[in-house]
């Protein structure tokens, strides 16, 4: 049962019941213990307002969180039901998922002013090809990319291809001097910008700093493109993210100041706070995000190796507690490594409900028997059972809230979790990405990450299961290498597809080569003079972004009016 909505009620309306009495007796007959309606949404102009300025701080993922405000792609993340939307591209067709035709835009220009044609999508997967990417497959499946005429390019692929779209998102595309001088920049996860310049075809520019997956700097600058071709163009002046903070001051910041901070994922625990601050409101949206919780199968303990030690860990850990109490309902259980937010995927967990009721009743997953075959493990290789067995956790701050309850849980069954606290994601993903090949500078046996993604197609977290390569923790294993290579050939509307998730999730459901944790919903504090509407995924759509004449940026010496610190309307979407 998912009791979030009464919990969270409850105590809003015991937070403002409290302020009311308290308030003084002048003010108090002016306290309505309502909740304002949001003005923002009706004050916006749909236009950029001269020297506005927003600012976000962005923990997890903040490449791809902005990277298509920067840069551009055939298709561009969009906040509906297929996931995307053109971009450099207005049409497309496909002939048995293998071979992939884009007609182009006309008029379209890079940020230095150079044109943009098919001569520069076959410039640009030139490069690609020396440096791909590497968390899909398509470098390895691209047989050739052909010029049709100077608006229309056809890809053509060894083997049908369902994820092609997903990848195309991340086909972005780069001036010939940034070529020149960094190539494609190929790495486990998606290529950025490596220096500022004028150097892609998006509504903003990079002005200071660079963000890449394994490296940036702890702020990066952005400004509005005036050469924009597009008609999404720019609402906000600059904007400024800042990469590595720590949570309770980014959330203070933008709770507590006014021009400081503007938006910032908040912890669950921290809701009823912002709805209550002067200068925030809380937006809330599902997500297809997740939770990595990766177990170490290639140098870490190897307890982690014996499929008892990993069913404990994971039976062990109280996914709805974790939910309902950790996470205050923010989100939906899931019996597997990805969203059930994702295109049909709760289709495929529906089908597999008498499973996964026969397989829990035929399981004894009392605390009791779960200590007990650690023990027995223990015993088997001559350890001490009045001893817990330990095991290191390396994750980042930002995921404290969680932490704790899980050693809770993991110390019933008599598993001590050591947590090894970083400040940057960045150090988290270079320990994951050494992994694989036996080179991590330290030794871990669990890991935390924000696999924070989009798409209506679930490779964007499934693939944190292909074995043996740099975003995996896993060893060679011919039937994992089957269901991800069948994974990524399904389109989501074939016949197969549900079939095929459905088999994929039983296998690591039945292997636990992962801990499952609840899908969260996407949390944000935002200021009050800033409109913001959160998505399903880490994309922030940063050209939507707008405030009004009463933000700190733009209203000058002009006083921040004390009717609009009132607490507001939670700001619900994609619900």
């Amino acid at each position: 049962m998912n009791i979030k909505k009464e919990i969270f009620e409850s105590c809003l309306l015991l937070s403002l019941c409290l302020v009311s009495f308290f308030a003084s007796s002048a003010n108090a007959d002016a306290l309505d213990i309502g909740l304002a309606v949001d003005p923002v949404p009706n004050e916006v102009t749909d236009e950029i307002r001269p020297g506005s300025h927003v600012k976000l701080f962005l923990p997890n993922l903040p490449y791809l969180a902005i990277s298509h405000a920067i840069n551009a792609a055939l298709v561009r993340p969009a906040n509906n039901d297929r996931g995307w939307q053109y971009d450099l591209a207005d049409s497309h067709s496909s002939i048995d998922d293998k071979i992939w035709e884009f007609r182009l835009r006309q008029g379209v220009t890079f940020q230095d002013g150079t044109p943009f044609n098919a001569d520069s999508v076959l410039e640009n997967m030139s490069e690609f090809v020396k440096e791909p990417f590497t968390f899909s497959k398509l470098s390895k499946i691209l047989k050739q990319v052909e010029k049709v005429d100077e608006y229309r390019v056809r890809f053509h692929l060894s083997e049908p291809y369902g994820v092609f779209l997903h990848d195309a998102t991340w086909l972005q595309f780069y001036t010939r001097s940034y070529l020149q001088k960094f190539g494609w920049n190929g790495k486990p996860n998606c290529p950025n910008l490596a220096e500022p310049g004028p150097y892609a075809l998006g509504p903003y520019i990079l002005k200071e700093g660079y963000l890449e997956g394994d490296r940036s700097t702890p702020k990066v600058v952005l400004k509005a493109n005036p050469q924009y071709w597009g008609k999404d163009k720019a609402k906000v002046e600059t904007i400024t993210i800042y990469t590595a903070m720590e949570m309770n001051n980014a959330r203070n910041l933008t709770l507590y100041s006014d021009g400081e901070m503007d938006i910032t994922p908040v912890p669950f625990a921290n809701q009823v706070e912002t709805v209550l601050s002067p200068h925030a409101k809380l937006a809330v949206s599902p997500s297809m995000n997740n939770y990595a919780l990766h177990l170490n199968l290639i140098n870490g303990n190897p307890a982690l190796i014996d499929d008892r030690i990993r069913y404990v860990i994971n039976h062990a850990i109280d996914q709805e507690y974790l939910l309902n109490l950790s996470m205050l309902g923010e989100g939906v259980l899931s019996p597997t490594m990805v969203s059930p937010n994702f295109y049909r995927v709760k289709e495929a967990i529906d089908s597999l409900k008498n499973y996964l009721a026969v397989h829990s009743q035929t399981h004894d997953d009392s605390i009791e028997n779960l200590r007990l075959t650690v023990e027995n493990y223990q015993l088997e290789q001559g350890l001490d059972p009045k001893k817990p067995l330990e095991l290191t956790l390396l994750t980042q701050e930002s995921f404290l809230f969680l932490i704790g309850d899980i050693q809770y849980f993991l110390k019933q069954v008599n598993i001590e979790l050591k947590a090894n606290i970083v400040s940057s994601e960045k150090q988290v993903f270079r320990q994951l990405f050494r992994t694989w090949k036996n080179q991590n500078e330290e030794l871990w046996d669990l890991l935390l990450w924000g696999n924070y993604d989009w798409y209506k197609h679930p490779w964007a977290a499934f693939f944190v299961y292909k074995p043996f390569y740099s975003w995996s923790t896993i060893p060679p294993n011919a039937k994992l290498e089957r269901l991800t290579n069948r994974l990524l050939q399904l389109n989501v509307e074939s016949d197969s597809y549900v079939p095929s998730i459905a088999e994929f999730i039983r296998h690591v459901y039945e292997k636990n080569y992962m801990v499952f944790l609840p899908t969260p919903n996407n949390v944000y504090a935002v200021n009050k003079e800033v409109f913001f509407n959160p998505g399903r995924s880490a994309y922030i759509y940063l050209r939507d972004l707008q405030v009004s004449a009463h933000h700190w940026s733009v209203r000058g010496e002009q006083v921040y009016p004390e009717v609009r610190k009132r607490p507001l309307q939670i700001n619900r979407q994609n619900f």
